[in-house]
């Protein structure tokens, strides 16, 4: 893994379980981001993210900040949007979280949700890991990591995190066919 999914970070293999903490230093000492960072974070253009506010998907920033909840939902959409249609995307959202205004209702929460798929992610990479039944054992051993209130959130969660994964990946190796096609040029 070149970058941190859904960011322009480069990744660093001392944080693969924990790749919010490579993000939360620039949360923390700026205390929330403008959408200018926001923008040089993920590599969005300003239309793509207001347009995700004003569907609902991302919750509004307060006072022109984008604070932990609006970052991490804007660079978990980010992560999938290369091979999954946005709707679809936020569908998973919801399926996982419920309403981007009430965090009550969410299965996990968005920064942790993203430590995971970077993780799966980076051990599915690391591994060559691309025949489902593997990826399941993979996912099942990462969730087992987080505490969840009940076995239908641990169903639903790993569901989820299927399509999530195989879309992230399916974009990683869409690019690496791109950029052998262009050494053919």
């Amino acid at each position: 893994m070149e970058y941190i999914p859904g960011t322009t970070l480069t990744f660093n293999t001392v944080a693969a379980d924990n790749c919010f903490s490579l993000i939360a230093p620039l949360l923390t000492v700026t205390k929330g981001l403008t959408l200018a960072q926001v923008r040089e974070l993920t590599g969005l253009e300003t239309s793509t993210i207001q347009n995700w506010i004003k569907r609902g998907w991302v919750k509004n920033p307060e006072e022109k900040r984008y604070g932990e909840e609006q970052t991490m939902r804007i660079i978990l959409i980010n992560m999938m949007r290369g091979s999954m249609q946005l709707e679809q995307i936020a569908f998973l959202m919801s399926y996982i979280n419920g309403s981007v205004e009430d965090r009550s209702d969410d299965i996990l929460p968005d920064r942790e949700l993203f430590n995971v798929l970077c993780s799966i992610i980076y051990e599915c990479e690391q591994n060559a890991i691309y025949d489902t039944s593997k990826l399941d054992d993979a996912i099942e051993m990462h969730i087992k990591k987080v505490s969840l209130r009940d076995d239908i959130s641990r169903s639903k969660l790993k569901t989820a995190l299927r399509a999530m994964v195989l879309a992230i990946l399916s974009t990683r190796m869409r690019d690496l066919a791109q950029k052998a096609f262009m050494e053919l040029v």
